[in-house]
């Protein structure tokens, strides 16, 4: 690609967005049109991990939550006291599903409820480590030992990064073999055979290999 072609397309993609990756490349706009596009790759093959992160993550704190609770709508019962935020959350999820003609249903809205939902969930909320994390939430991550913050540390930083990539961030930067390993603890808190299919089929490392 000649310069004049990759400052056009740098033009299209905006030239803001485009200015970090040229201050990297130290101004050389096909270096820094190769790295952008490198940096999509990169975020596609996180895209894997970062999915079964997150539905794991749903479906087995779901499932605690349900049987803590007796209820599939545990977030219905009266000793369940979420913050004002979390409830906004599950109205707003009971509102769309409603909005689409689906029957909003508990396994419905528990599905329509983001990954920042559930990751608040592990936070201090409204004394949660003793309305939910001591009770039982804690054997959602059986594989886990140790504080309740420290794994809600752990999971909010990837929530952080699951954010970055679904809004097109750079990630090119960061130091993403330590990212995926991260994903891989968090995922064998929850099951280790679930965490070793992950890397197995994984293309992080391969993309990685072939940065330019």
């Amino acid at each position: 690609m000649q310069e004049a072609e990759a400052k056009r397309l740098r033009d299209l993609l905006s030239p803001t967005r485009l200015a970090d990756y040229e201050l990297r490349c130290l101004g050389d706009s096909v270096a820094a049109l190769r790295l952008h596009c490198w940096n999509t790759e990169i975020s596609e093959a996180f895209y894997g991990p970062l999915q079964y992160l997150e539905i794991s993550i749903r479906v087995a704190m779901t499932r605690e939550l349900s049987v803590m609770f007796g209820r599939p709508d545990w977030w219905s019962h009266p000793r369940a006291v979420l913050t004002y935020g979390a409830r906004q959350r599950i109205s707003e999820a009971t509102q769309q599903m409603q909005r689409t003609g689906l029957p909003a249903d508990p396994q419905s809205i528990a599905e329509e409820l983001s990954f920042g939902f559930y990751v608040s969930l592990l936070g201090r909320g409204n004394n949660y480590d003793q309305r939910f994390w001591r009770p039982g939430l804690y054997r959602a991550f059986s594989g886990y030992r140790g504080p309740r913050r420290e794994l809600h540390r752990k999971v909010d930083y990837l929530r952080v990064f699951r954010n970055k990539i679904a809004h097109h961030g750079p990630i090119h930067h960061r130091h993403l073999i330590a990212d995926h390993e991260a994903i891989l603890q968090c995922l064998g808190f929850i099951d280790v055979g679930l965490a070793a299919m992950v890397e197995r089929h994984s293309r992080v490392h391969e993309v990685l290999a072939r940065r330019p």
